[in-house]
């Protein structure tokens, strides 16, 4: 009998409407099997989903494709021309471009001057000609948002925009001699950093470039993009290929049964507990110029607060103050009734502060460490013996304790962040804060990048944090999510609490309405 996983599934097999055929790709990373025997095709003009778990193949089956990767065995072959293997400069002569989850970016360059990478515009002296630089790199990023300066530093620019400009970058027609424009465009995670305005208006953009004849490849995790933009979706688990179906022909429950192989329970919204007379948290006149003006706000133990609003109204720079990150902030910060004497890392960490960064990669994890360093970096000075001297038979035991309650996928402790896939690095960070000395719990998009399945087992983990009597501060910009995380919502506007929200005033459209009041 036909499994319910697998009535909506379509033949492998090539026809002649495709355009992009990866066969039989297989790709092994020291003892971990990335990619097994993997064989998908994908049309010209549309938008073809790639899901899975973390860790099943997705992005390095994009990166394969993309030339970011040499597979140990099978091909790619576009529009009959088969690619060389492991060739980033062959993928990209035959129109294949990648928009990568990780910002792969020069922040001391300007917007324009990352935007021209590959083709600098010169003058009839050969020197480079800015003006002309500028009004391309105008007319790429404005298409997606008209407020970003091109003559800025990237590094300037928030992780939202920062993603926003490399996502312009792989639509640039201007290319070398000899190179064909862009003909196929892999999206990796494309809308993690993005505000739902920036959401919607990327998912057009990707619906008239398909319209335009391009092949879309979207890797993302979120449901209601895949539904609501691609045409097909073929899913991968553990490294294996399992189906291509068409969007309109599968639901979402029998899509995540073939992702993780079980279907997922719902889980049902906790009740909040009473208030205890002193809040965990208290927050009272923070200020940062241009970034906080006078944030104010409570959390007590065992409540989990959500933090809404747009990117760029102040969320992470929010958690960032909080923290000790920023060093331009000032304010009243107390932790169960001890008032910081300072805002810094080290002060906020001796109360039982822990923090999960919206950028993991620039903020949070060390990638010339393992993994278990990554884990006991912060805790080094409580498992140390009297003497100052590291316990190692005391690390190994938290460390392998952690790897085993978030299910980090890894070939040793030892590892480095850099071998692990995003969901991986995340569910890292996670294991790291997420322990019996955390009092107070900063999550800044704490499932970015994870997959449905991890994500329900992250929510269970933060749940089960506010019962052991964790405050949690959430930011996320899913509304479902913050909606069935948060007991209470606050809403970020332009800097400030522009409103506070509970019981069922807690919407989606009242989030919006607070967000975007004033704009």
């Amino acid at each position: 009998m036909t499994s319910p996983a697998s009535q909506s599934a379509t033949s492998t097999a090539t026809s002649a409407a495709d355009f992009l055929i990866a066969s039989g790709i297989s790709k092994r990373f020291a003892v971990t099997q990335a990619l097994d025997n993997v064989s998908v095709s994908f049309r010209a003009g549309e938008v073809h989903a790639l899901m899975g778990e973390n860790g099943a193949g997705k992005s390095t089956l994009g990166k394969v494709i993309s030339g970011l990767h040499k597979q140990d065995s099978g091909t790619v072959t576009i529009a009959g021309h088969t690619l060389n293997p492991g060739s980033l400069d062959d993928a990209f002569r035959a129109g294949i471009r990648i928009v990568h989850q990780e910002l792969a970016q020069c922040p001391n360059l300007t917007v324009a001057e990352n935007l021209s990478l590959h083709h600098i515009p010169r003058n009839g002296l050969g020197l480079v000609d800015y003006s002309a630089m500028n009004e391309r790199a105008a007319r790429l990023v404005h298409t997606l948002d008209d407020g970003i300066d091109v003559r800025a530093e990237l590094g300037t620019l928030t992780a939202g925009r920062r993603q926003i400009v490399q996502i312009a970058s792989s639509l640039d027609a201007a290319v070398p001699a000899g190179a064909s424009p862009p003909r196929v465009i892999v999206f990796d995670e494309p809308t993690s950093s993005l505000s739902l305005h920036e959401t919607s208006r990327l998912l057009q953009i990707i619906r008239k470039l398909a319209a335009d004849g391009l092949t879309c490849i979207y890797v993302s995790h979120r449901m209601s993009e895949i539904f609501e933009v691609c045409d097909r979706v073929s899913v991968l688990r553990d490294g294996k290929f399992v189906a291509t179906n068409v969007i309109k022909e599968i639901n979402e429950p029998i899509l995540v049964e073939q992702m993780i192989g079980r279907r997922i329970e719902a889980v049902a919204k906790r009740t909040p507990p009473p208030a205890a007379p002193v809040p965990a948290l208290r927050v009272a006149n923070l200020v940062s110029a241009g970034k906080l003006n006078s944030v104010g706000f409570e959390v007590h133990p065992g409540e989990i607060l959500g933090v809404g609003g747009l990117v760029g109204s102040g969320r992470s720079e929010l958690l960032d103050a909080v923290f000790g990150l920023d060093p331009s902030a000032n304010g009243e910060i107390i932790v169960n009734g001890q008032r910081l004497a300072s805002l810094g890392p080290r002060a906020a960490m001796a109360t039982g502060m822990g923090y999960v960064p919206e950028d993991r990669r620039l903020q949070g994890l060390f990638f010339d460490l393992g993994i278990d360093e990554n884990i006991v970096l912060p805790f080094m000075r409580r498992l140390a013996a009297g003497i100052g001297l590291r316990r190692f038979g005391s690390e190994r035991a938290l460390v392998g304790g952690k790897m085993t309650e978030f299910r980090v996928k890894a070939a040793s402790p030892a590892s480095r962040p850099g071998e692990l896939s995003g969901g991986n690095q995340q569910k890292l960070l996670l294991a790291r804060w997420m322990g019996r000395d955390t009092k107070v719990l900063l999550l800044d998009e704490p499932t970015r990048g994870i997959d449905i399945g991890t994500k329900t087992e992250v929510y269970k983990l933060i749940r089960a944090a506010a019962d052991a009597g964790v405050a949690v501060v959430v930011v996320s910009s899913e509304m479902p999510e913050l909606l069935s995380l948060s007991d209470r919502l606050i809403v970020m506007n332009q800097g400030t609490v522009a409103g506070e929200l509970r019981g069922d005033d807690m919407t989606q459209t009242n989030i919006l309405r607070l967000a975007t009041q004033g704009h």
